[in-house]
């Protein structure tokens, strides 16, 4: 009987720690991403190398929204912002672990009219205070393409696709990577149906990502930064609908 019990617990002394330890290489993240990225990022990491070592949780939104969020104390690990301006203000108020910048996509702005016969006259765009392909298409439209369509403004790049697919606006100045992700997904001829914007005209998307100093998963953060920057996965980042970004790539 005293055999058979120390059995019974060696036993469950040996299953709790193989427990204990399965627990303990999951390493957990959690990313604020700028919503034209959380589609592109989620398809990467999912067949990245670490994908069942690191548990990754995505926050999407505007880059102004999450850059609010985490100067007010939100627990993120890395943000992956659409422009570097917020970047450099955590990095001046000491927010980020220094020398983490990196710019890992630069954005490409497309003009989406599905419907060239539509009579809607709303063009949708991202708000131009919060979202930098807001204020890149505001630009392109006061300088360039000078439509007197009235705007409809959406909280971020993601929504503004939104308004033009769901026919809410005639057309947007939209993210190309949304169009893309979109066709990828349907195969609806409606998401060809775009002119690609020249990039000259807009002020440069600067996509660059920082790990902030909250952060208890530092080398976890440092892989997920070194794949992104791979030159193959900068190629894969550019076949998704953005200019290259690495410079060593």
């Amino acid at each position: 009987m005293s055999m058979l019990y120390n059995r019974v617990c060696y036993y469950f002394w040996f299953v709790l720690l193989l427990n204990i330890n399965s627990v303990s290489a999951t390493e957990n993240l959690h990313i604020a991403v700028a919503s034209n990225f959380k589609a592109p990022l989620e398809q990467l990491l999912n067949k990245a190398p670490f994908a069942d070592e690191i548990e990754i949780t995505l926050s999407a939104g505007a880059s102004g929204v999450l850059y609010s969020q985490i100067i007010h104390g939100a627990p993120f690990d890395m943000f992956f912002s659409a422009d570097a301006k917020r970047p450099a203000l955590l990095k001046q108020q000491e927010l980020i672990i220094n020398g983490s910048t990196r710019t890992y996509a630069t954005g490409v702005l497309a003009l989406w009219q599905p419907a060239l016969n539509s009579t809607n006259s709303y063009i949708a765009i991202a708000n131009p205070r919060s979202s930098p392909y807001g204020e890149a298409a505001k630009y392109y439209n006061d300088h360039h393409l000078k439509t007197n369509l009235s705007f409809v403004l959406a909280h971020n790049i993601t929504q503004a696709f939104q308004f033009v697919d769901s026919g809410n606006a005639g057309q947007g100045i939209v993210a190309l990577a949304s169009l893309k992700a979109a066709y990828q997904q349907h195969a609806n001829d409606k998401y060809l149906a775009y002119t690609v914007l020249p990039y000259q005209q807009y002020p440069a998307i600067t996509q660059q990502v920082v790990v902030l100093k909250s952060t208890d998963n530092l080398a976890a953060a440092n892989k997920v930064l070194s794949y992104l920057l791979s030159p193959a996965v900068q190629s894969e980042i550019t076949e998704l609908g953005y200019q290259k970004a690495c410079s060593q790539c």
